[in-house]
């Protein structure tokens, strides 16, 4: 008896000893926030420039460190495709309420082996897939390093835009002052007075919406970099990749399908929906099943006999879902094609405009020097007494109208600079590691 239950006991063990076992797993209940590099008490405030904002992005950002967890069920998902159909257990007991006769019992053992047919092609599509995962997460991260670095171009231009409009703002209050003097001595009408006090208003009104969006712009910052809203660093001026020449640009179009992740990603789709229709069409095949028998009967005659299952596929439910997986192969084909069309579309007609706004940058800049000398000249002649403030703050306003000029084609040119790039499936800043995956991961 006891032997028997150690038996039993041996046979539970062996059964669940692969099991998973349950654990809760409770939420947390307040933020996490992440810490910026080399951040300590007593030291001066953290820099950051373009590239070491994508890479704590990529470090910290808790959506794409959420996202990373994809790898892990893709992996799990594979191993779980090759993994072999569990067998079937059967067993029955018959109680006879005759006299005379003993109880019936059997036990059966079953297999499917129609597996074999369809497990090298399911290998294939979990492979697949697993690879168009890791390189969807590769492209995601680009997004992210690209999305960083447009949202640290905004905030280092919000603060340079409201360094310019407090200048206008000054400049503005020094004209007040000059005009609300002249009104004591009688020498401005009080209607040029009134216009100076507008001006001063409206400079100070554009300073107090330019605040609004460089907060707006450092909360986007803060958000992707997982920084508490209380965090201050400086932010350096970023320096984007180059435009590329027309040269450069075909032969980048001409390597896409090699480079950009998602392009390789829906290549993988692609194989893996391609591997699947192969396994729907080697489904067709009847399902078969094999086993062994056991059996006593109520005469206690025992007997052993082996069993061959066969499903009969006479109602199309195998051809059906053949069909479906085929036109789901298509569909991943021209999803593929679709993408591709539309990367050298975009990407030629973005590296167009670029080069417009570049030509227009150009010839702003040429402009620059000779007002920033026109201004020095006037606060000279200013400060001597020998120009009037509306005009001293009609040259200062007119330079800083260029100098936000300036700063719009710098920041709209930087932001298309870095999604050109991503586009052409050139790493973004401080991505580097996302382009070896891509590598290892290319089908």
């Amino acid at each position: 008896m006891v032997c028997e239950r150690a038996r039993w006991a041996g046979a539970l063990a062996l059964l669940l000893g692969g099991c998973v076992s349950y654990q809760p797993r409770p939420l947390a209940q307040a933020p996490r926030w992440s810490p910026l590099p080399a951040s300590a008490a007593g030291q001066a405030l953290p820099r950051l420039d373009l590239a070491q904002a994508a890479t704590l992005a990529l470090r910290a950002n808790p959506g794409y460190r959420a996202a990373l967890l994809d790898a892990r069920i893709s992996t799990l998902q594979l191993r779980a495709a090759g993994l072999l159909p569990d067998p079937q257990l059967s067993a029955s007991v018959d109680h006879p309420s005759t006299p005379g006769y003993s109880r019936a019992w059997g036990l059966g053992l079953s297999e499917d082996v129609s597996w074999l047919l369809t497990r090298g092609a399911t290998l294939d599509a979990a492979r697949a897939q697993r690879t168009a995962t890791m390189l969807n997460l590769a492209w995601q991260g680009w997004a992210l390093a690209q999305g960083t670095a447009t949202d640290f171009i905004d905030a280092w231009s919000a603060q340079q835009r409201c360094a310019l409009l407090q200048r206008q703002v000054d400049t503005a209050r020094t004209r007040e002052a000059a005009f609300a003097r002249a009104l004591e001595r009688r020498d401005v009408t009080l209607e040029s007075a009134a216009a100076s006090l507008i001006t001063l208003s409206a400079a100070e009104s554009q300073l107090a919406s330019a605040e609004q969006a460089r907060a707006a712009a450092q909360a986007r910052l803060h958000a992707d970099l997982n920084l508490a809203p209380a965090t201050r660093y400086e932010l350096l001026a970023p320096t984007p990749p180059p435009l590329p020449d027309m040269r450069q640009l075909d032969a980048a179009l001409a390597a896409l399908p090699r480079t950009r992740p998602d392009l390789l990603a829906l290549a993988a789709a692609a194989q893996a929906r391609d591997a699947e229709f192969r396994a729907a069409v080697l489904a067709q095949f009847p399902a078969l099943s094999v086993g062994i028998t056991r059996a006593s009967d109520t005469s206690r005659v025992h007997s052993s006999g082996f069993g061959v299952s066969l499903s009969l596929p006479i109602f199309g439910g195998a051809q059906a879902r053949a069909r479906i997986a085929g036109a789901t192969r298509d569909r991943a084909v021209a999803e593929y094609q679709a993408r591709l069309d539309a990367a050298d579309r975009g990407a030629r007609s973005l590296a167009a405009q670029l080069r417009l706004l570049a030509a227009q940058r150009a010839q702003l800049a040429g402009h620059l020097p000779q007002l920033r000398a026109l201004a020095v000249n006037a606060d000279r002649a200013f400060a001597a007494g020998n120009l009037s403030g509306t005009a001293w703050a009609g040259v200062q306003q007119s330079l800083i109208a260029r100098e936000l000029e300036r700063l719009d084609l710098d920041a709209t040119l930087a932001k298309g600079q870095v999604a050109l790039a991503a586009l052409l499936g050139r790493v973004p800043p401080g991505a580097a590691a996302l382009s070896t995956i891509a590598a290892e991961s290319a089908p």
